[in-house]
């Protein structure tokens, strides 16, 4: 019999550093702070393990942890035999932070009415929610209140490698893909059965959160997609139903572009576009079986793959994208990270009334960045701004930093000498203006988009972040580089000049976010959670002439602007727990981050000032640093947590 024990703690992580860290460009950090304590460590000895959790539960002084949640829905690791993957179960609170924790998870995406503090409104609309893609399953969780976050329902699929998941604003629909862990081909047709493929993009009704149901699906032979986005549009006027308001669209990375689909004979593009036919009332669950079998239509709609005489002889490799509207051009664009092919930047924003699905001519590239010249002339050209300056082999040297760009994420805003648009204008610095379209200062509103390559291993480096601007997106340029503070050590106790990456990714960067003002997150796997500074980037570059030149770009550039370093969070487990490995039951994630803890995936900024993190073995920790905090949504680190007695 159990017997629950209620523990109110408050509880400050170890704070090993006082003030911020400063970072030189090109990422050439300099660690300031008595106490500083480097959180990676490359080699595993006596002295050192890279599955201790307590050898890992480090922050600098300005992190919090706010709450934390071990996924935990029922106290089963798996739910009932006789549930498919078409429907999910409720969870129950009091197995918050009681053993066992399933692992193996992935990506988080949140979404919510943040500036009402996620009021519900009388008509149930409202609230604030987090979804987390955990291979076989994914979670839905209440975050209201960031220190008290309670999952509502896990979502289970009986085959599954679901890794990304997105979700509507009005929390409502949630879509996730299935990826192959090869190119072998799917030999099951998409038709009734609910466990029709490995391959395909799912979308789940979760208008009742406790009991997600899948609606709709499409197959995607052979590989499937490794990430992928969506977006409502509600002018657009191809609808092939005149009932339909709303037109949803989907966009899936498939990391195998141009290979031939099943057997058809037909080559599809790395980023491909659906359209979903008659809107979101036909995927309703209350249809019959007729009416949702003829609601499951998915309609390839266009694609986009890199034109290979622009990519200095780099892979072609989709791995993720990101879908926004630009702030200053209004544009619906597509970030796309293609591997050694660069960050490209497609437009979306108006569909065509016919369908083009091979891509031959929607949607249209607007930009790109790679560190080498991609054209003969212009903005890509030698003598452009739109590049580095680098050769073709520079460009591809991963040992350099370059090559291998994995995710992009843009900001949702404009930035202007350390504060965003959404602060009041009473305390903009003068230098901004009255705004954007400032005739004086209007130049220093800048829009960036962050890049970061991933690497299995490195001999030479790990941590790579990139700032581009992207103001103007068919002009990006890059602007400031930043890397993991620190110096590695090797085999034979010598040093080596920065942190490098001995194998199975350890040390590499995965997934990020941006937040106000010019703060960007990010986590670099096992060596945990990054905030650093961007919002000076244009105040603090050293131009040529001595006055800033976009329309050059880097041409224009004497010395890229520093990146500033302002913290790190470990999540290793909860504080309140001293053996979280034994209490909590950790699976290892079965060992696919090489039994290393933490090994953080993905992560979400949460407007009111906190990040949730997605690590792969434990959870979803809560996490405040002091730079967020804002007085209008206090919600200190104050825990509930179940201790057992058997």
């Amino acid at each position: 019999m159990r017997t629950r024990v209620w523990l109110a703690v408050s509880i400050v992580m170890l704070a090993p550093v006082s003030g911020c860290l400063s970072s030189e460009s090109e990422g050439s950090n300099e660690i300031g702070g008595e106490g500083w304590v480097d959180p990676v460590t490359e080699i595993e000895d006596a002295n050192h393990s890279h599955s201790d959790l307590l050898a890992h539960r480090l922050s600098t002084s300005n992190a919090k942890l706010i709450d934390y949640h071990n996924l935990n829905c029922d106290g089963e690791v798996y739910p009932p035999p006789e549930l498919d993957n078409t429907a999910g179960r409720p969870c129950f609170d009091e197995w918050k932070n009681v053993a066992p924790t399933p692992g193996d998870n992935s990506e988080i995406a949140i979404e919510g009415n943040f500036d009402e503090d996620c009021k519900i409104h009388g008509d149930g609309s409202g609230g604030c929610f987090a979804y987390v893609s955990s291979y076989n399953q994914f979670e839905i969780l209440d975050i209201s209140e960031p220190n008290n976050i309670r999952l509502l329902s896990t979502y289970y699929a009986e085959i599954a490698r679901m890794i990304d998941i997105k979700v509507t604003k009005d929390n409502n629909w949630v879509l996730v893909n299935h990826e192959l862990t090869n190119s072998e081909l799917d030999p099951i047709p998409n038709d009734d059965d609910a466990n029709s493929g490995m391959n395909r993009l799912d979308v789940i009704y979760v208008g009742d959160k406790t009991s997600p149901v899948k609606v709709a699906e499409w197959n995607n032979p052979p590989a499937g997609f490794h990430n992928q986005d969506l977006a409502v549009y509600c002018d657009w006027d191809g609808a092939v139903d005149f009932r339909e308001e709303c037109s949803l669209f989907l966009f899936g990375a498939d990391p195998y572009p141009e290979m031939v689909e099943g057997g058809s004979g037909t080559f599809y593009k790395g980023t491909q576009i659906f359209y979903v036919p008659r809107g979101f009332e036909s995927w309703l669950p209350n249809q019959n079986d007729e009416q949702q079998n003829s609601s499951r239509e998915i309609l390839r709609w266009g694609g986009y793959t890199p034109e290979p005489d622009t990519t200095c002889g780099g892979s072609i490799f989709n791995h993720d994208h990101v879908y926004f509207v630009h702030p200053i051009t209004g544009q619906r664009l597509l970030v796309a990270s293609y591997w050694g092919a660069g960050l490209r930047i497609v437009d979306v924003s108006e569909p065509p009334i016919l369908a083009d699905p091979l891509g031959i001519s929607w949607p249209p590239e607007v930009g790109r960045w790679l560190g080498c010249p991609t054209a003969d002339d212009g903005w890509y050209g030698p003598d452009g701004g739109g590049h580095a300056n680098m050769t073709p082999e520079e460009w591809l040297d991963a040992e350099q930093g370059n090559d291998n760009i994995h995710y992009a994420v843009p900001y949702d805003h404009l930035v202007c000498n350390g504060i965003s648009e959404y602060v009041p204008q009473a305390e903009w610095p003068s230098e901004c203006g009255s705004g954007p379209s400032d005739a004086t200062y209007g130049v220093n509103w800048r829009h960036y988009t962050i890049i970061a390559p991933e690497y299995g291993s490195n001999a030479g480096h790990t941590g790579f972040l990139w700032t581009i601007d992207t103001t103007d997106p068919t002009k990006p340029f890059l602007v400031s580089k930043w890397r993991l503070p620190g110096e590695g050590t090797l085999a034979n106790g010598s040093k080596h000049p920065q942190h490098y990456i001995p194998g199975g990714y350890i040390y590499s960067p995965h997934n990020g976010d941006t937040g106000v003002n010019g703060h960007v997150y990010w986590t670099h796997y096992h060596a945990g959670v990054w905030i650093t500074d961007h919002g000076h980037i244009w105040d603090e570059l050293v131009w040529e002439n001595g006055y800033p030149e976009p329309e050059r770009g880097f041409q224009a550039i004497s010395e890229l602007a520093p990146s500033h370093t302002l913290g790190y969070y470990l999540p290793a487990g909860p504080d309140w727990i001293d053996d979280p490995t034994n209490t909590l039951g950790y699976d290892m994630a079965d060992c696919w981050a090489s039994c290393m803890i933490p090994f953080d995936w993905g992560l979400q900024y949460d407007p009111r000032g906190f990040v949730f993190i997605s690590e792969m073995v434990s959870g979803v920790y809560v996490v405040q640093f002091d730079e967020d905090y804002d007085s209008r949504f206090d919600y200190p680190p104050l825990w509930k947590a179940e201790a057992s007695d058997e």
